[in-house]
């Protein structure tokens, strides 16, 4: 018997009262299991609480112009939000008050202290204590140490040679994960691939797909990856309308 779903937040119509939403794109739990919502038409970040529902109303933790995607530290409670129109990733130190940048917010550029059309966002807590920011328009990815605001150059670690399908560009970079060695894994959107950069390395590797389809070891627009705690790789295959699984051991 398939499963059925409980709605833990929303579903009361389109819009911006607090148990109401527009455009989501990004969530995230924190290590309370409370819920975090990136609502990108009402330039806002709500919170839920643990045992929320389609009744409960949210709290604003703060606003943030079109929000696009967001990440927290479990260990300090630090929330990253991604600004696509400011061109800047705001943090909410320790889960509250009035956001600081922690990267961009220099204009649309490609200087080592701008962002141009960031959707992306993930902060490395067990390994690097690294920012990573996923630079769309740059094609590449950005890395800031963890103290970093508007004022801090990051450094290029993939990408950034323009838009391309080369082993050594992107074309629309989604979502980034780093495992213990520092290695990179990256979902490339417009490419149909996702490609693992070990530390250091001026190219990747694709591990999985490459070619646009529908078999299994294709992708149609991988937009979100995780790991889980097998180690597999779970792609969200966007245009495909599916969730894959990736033993990365064969990848």
């Amino acid at each position: 018997t398939p499963s059925v779903a409980t709605v833990i937040a929303g579903g009361n119509g389109h819009g911006c009262n607090m148990n109401q939403f527009t455009t989501t794109i990004g969530v995230a739990l924190d290590s309370s299991r409370q819920l975090y919502v990136a609502d990108s038409n009402c330039n806002r970040v709500i919170r839920f609480s643990a045992n929320s529902n389609s009744t409960t109303s949210g709290t604003v933790v703060g606003s943030v112009g079109e929000p696009a995607n967001l990440f927290i530290n479990q260990l300090t409670g630090d929330i990253y939000v991604v600004s696509y129109i400011d061109n800047a990733i705001y943090k909410f130190i320790g889960g509250s008050g009035s956001p600081v940048v922690a990267a961009g917010g220099n204009g649309y550029g490609n200087a080592l202290n701008q962002l141009a059309g960031p959707n992306g966002v993930y902060y490395d807590y067990l390994y690097t204590n690294s920012l990573y920011v996923m630079d769309n328009d740059n094609q590449r990815v950005m890395k800031f140490p963890s103290n970093s605001t508007n004022a801090t150059y990051g450094i290029v670690v993939a990408g950034g040679q323009g838009v391309g399908s080369g082993a050594n560009q992107f074309n629309r970079p989604r979502t980034i994960l780093v495992d213990s060695s520092g290695t990179l894994y990256i979902a490339d959107g417009y490419n149909n691939r996702i490609q693992r950069w070990l530390q250091n390395a001026t190219s990747g590797t694709t591990i999985v797909g490459g070619i646009s389809g529908t078999t299994s070891t294709q992708l149609n627009w991988p937009e979100t990856i995780l790991f889980d705690k097998y180690n597999n790789l779970l792609v969200v295959d966007r245009n495909n309308n599916r969730i894959q699984l990736f033993n990365l051991t064969t990848c």
